[in-house]
């Protein structure tokens, strides 16, 4: 029994500590097409988004969850993971407890019971209104 127990911690550990991949701005290129065609944003849409301006409609919070999501950085049902948005935003940062604070500021809990897109779009404003070159800077080619 002990070594059932045993085994099952270790399968937990190893599951856990997978590792998050950093994404680049091929990485966010690739998503970009990806979420314009499963959210059908409007190519006007898409122009604004790459001059970070994000309008706050309904396809732009859902097109802000579907680029969240294929970054691993939210989870509709679990919310923000922090550890990731950690890893990506902070990973040429001397000193992330800055960009922690910061992201554990706007990684809300969802008190408010909004949708999903609403929740990845609230979140995400939140970062980039006090922290977009920071933003900018973690998606530069490697």
């Amino acid at each position: 029994m002990k070594y059932i127990v045993a085994v099952l911690l270790a399968l937990f550990a190893l599951a856990a500590a997978e590792e998050y991949k950093l994404r680049n701005q091929d990485d966010l290129l690739k998503a970009r097409k990806e979420c314009m065609e499963a959210k059908k944003v409007p190519a006007e849409h898409i122009e604004k988004y790459k001059k970070f301006e994000f309008p706050d409609d309904e396809v732009t919070r859902c097109y802000i969850e579907c680029i969240f999501n294929k970054f691993q950085l939210f989870s509709p049902t679990e919310g923000f993971k922090t550890q990731n948005l950690i890893a990506q935003l902070g990973h040429n940062k001397e000193n992330k407890d800055a960009v922690k604070a910061d992201i554990e500021k706007c990684a809300d809990k969802n008190e408010q019971k909004s949708d999903s897109c609403t929740w990845a779009y609230r979140g995400f404003k939140c970062f980039i209104s006090k922290n977009l070159p920071l933003v900018q800077e973690s998606l530069k080619k490697n």
